[in-house]
């Protein structure tokens, strides 16, 4: 979806595959964030999935993929420069797995990125994540003024 529709994408209550808290955070990442981007596209599925003996139907095939491939929150392009943005009420380590996964993912699938980066957003964080994170390239962003319940 071209960043030009952020005006649109504000008003969204939830986003894809996203809570309301969840899609809070993501709206004040984009908030901050969307002006250096030329795309963003949410709940994408990368990798491939089970998959299903030959001969299965392909209704079956399309829904076994759709719900075992792996999910990114958000990815953002500028030029041939790819974001993963993994949002988090609770930022933890299981961002640290998801992300380089992604990243990964994401360089398989398509060789034009120059580069992939990686960006994990969320509410609060859990005590020595930040440093984890970090050491591994990926960017974190707090925002502890949205609402948590």
């Amino acid at each position: 979806m071209p960043l030009s529709q952020i005006d649109y994408i504000r008003t969204l209550q939830n986003l894809p595959a996203l809570t309301a808290v969840e899609s809070a955070i993501a709206l004040a990442w984009l908030n901050d964030h969307w002006r250096d981007y030329d795309t963003v596209n949410f709940n994408v599925r990368l990798g491939e999935g089970v998959k299903l003996p030959p001969g299965s139907p392909d209704y079956m095939q399309k829904f076994v993929r759709a719900s075992t491939a792996k999910r990114a929150d958000m990815i953002l392009t500028a030029g041939n420069v790819a974001t993963i943005v993994e949002v988090k009420i609770r930022i933890g380590a299981s961002a640290l797995g998801q992300l380089l996964t992604y990243q990964t993912l994401l360089q398989q699938a398509n060789s034009d990125f120059a580069a992939v980066h990686m960006i994990a957003a969320g509410a609060t964080i859990e005590p020595d994540v930040q440093a984890i994170l970090q050491n591994h390239g990926i960017t974190v962003e707090v925002f502890p003024s949205v609402a948590v319940p």
